[in-house]
């Protein structure tokens, strides 16, 4: 199969992909969505300050910034959970800062002159990271495994500094206050405390995290990346933020009223929490600031001596002139049908055959498109079975019992 060649720009994502919160996995994968979207053919990179080794983002691969050459990229852009100078960037790239919750640290420039634009958390946009029907098979394939509970249930996310013994009283009396029989636990970087609640790993991929937080029914999240994610899809939650540290950063997008410091106040702020209205402006932020980082990318590449309307804008023009002749092409072929069936209903020519034959052609349409449905629906689930952790790690024992089987 030929290997299609980007013909725009490069462009570099610095995140901290190396580590293993939701908040160091997701950015890149928000990032990587939303400006490939934005930039078309772009040549779109992960890129690491350390080596990159972590699992728990599901085979994503990372570039360390040390091996990157100074005329590598005509942009860089920057979203860590560490400080950063200016100074690691490699060669003339230009570093945009996709910096949530006003945390200072990160020197590089941004879209305007006045310094780091401070945005919402790239958490609100993981609805359109991943498909439902994806979710809804992950979701599935937890429960046979024993990891998820069939009915209602609330996530309950922990850090390593997460006071378990304490929380877990409010965490259950909030559970019964909406009427939630079953808690699970959903921890992040190390193996939680013993508890009577099912867990999922503490190495779970992106894609698993973002299944338990879409199907749960509420969470209490203990970082601003897991309130960002239950955001997105509409939970019910509250962040447990005994310092304060991320209350700046949520209520970019939250309300004030969905924070607790203390696991008293977590049962007020959870019915609090069920009156609070979902707002779109975190979102329309986001976007704004994603189009203005494409615009840098667009006049960067355009620096070099990049000749305009380049490819990418042909190859969109293309697409939109193959779907608007797709669509006249369907209108034609309705006028026809309706034109015959009119000088068919003009003629009186409709006998016993024609009507039999027509009858038979439905029955055969029904019938092909509940195969095809079929068909699609056993794809899906043969997709995320493949996706699976288990089905990857099988792969050498299934070969080499293949090849026994053969002899």
């Amino acid at each position: 199969m030929r290997e299609e060649t980007a013909v725009g720009g490069a462009l570099g994502l610095l995140c901290s992909t190396e580590l293993d919160g939701l908040g160091d996995q997701l950015p890149v994968r928000v990032l990587e969505r939303e400006l490939r979207d934005r930039l078309g053919d772009w040549r779109i990179t992960a890129l690491a300050r350390r080596e990159h080794s972590h699992r728990a983002d599901g085979g994503l691969g990372a570039t360390p910034v040390s091996s990157v050459g100074p005329d590598d990229f005509h942009l860089i852009v920057v979203s860590l959970s560490e400080p950063l100078d200016i100074s690691e960037l490699p060669g003339r790239a230009v570093g945009v800062a996709v910096k949530s919750g006003g945390r200072t640290g990160i020197e590089v420039l941004s879209t305007r002159d006045e310094g780091p634009d401070v945005v919402p958390n790239l958490g609100v946009l993981a609805d359109r990271l991943v498909e439902p029907e994806v979710l809804t098979a992950r979701v599935q394939h937890l429960q046979q495994l024993g990891r998820l509970p069939e009915h209602r249930y609330l996530v309950l996310h922990v850090t390593a500094t997460t006071p378990l013994a304490r929380l877990r009283p409010a965490v259950a009396k909030a559970a019964e206050l909406l009427a939630i029989d079953h808690v699970v636990v959903l921890p992040t970087g190390v193996e939680p405390e013993e508890s009577s609640w099912p867990a999922m790993p503490h190495d779970a991929v992106v894609e698993d995290r973002l299944a338990v937080i879409a199907n749960a029914a509420a969470v209490v999240a203990c970082d601003e990346h897991v309130a960002a994610a239950a955001q997105a899809f509409g939970r019910t939650w509250v962040l447990f933020d005994p310092k304060g540290a991320d209350r700046q950063a949520v209520e970019q997008f939250g309300s004030p009223d969905q924070i607790v410091t203390t696991p008293s106040r977590l049962v007020t702020a959870m019915r609090r929490a069920l009156k609070v209205e979902r707002s779109a402006k975190a979102v329309r932020l986001l976007d704004e600031h994603l189009n203005a980082v494409a615009r840098l990318a667009e006049e960067a590449f355009a620096k070099t001596g990049a000749v305009e309307p380049r490819i990418a804008l042909l190859a969109a023009e293309n697409r939109a002139l193959r779907k608007a002749h797709r669509q006249l092409h369907a209108r034609l072929i309705a006028e026809r049908e309706a034109l015959v069936e009119h000088m068919l209903l003009r003629s009186g020519d409709i006998g016993p055959d024609l009507a039999t034959e027509r009858r038979l052609h439905a029955d055969l349409a029904e019938r092909h498109r509940d195969v095809l449905a079929a068909l699609a629906a056993e794809r899906a689930e043969l997709a995320a079975m493949r996706s699976t952790k288990l089905y990857r790690w099988s792969r050498l024992p299934r070969v080499v019992y293949g090849k026994l089987r053969g002899r």
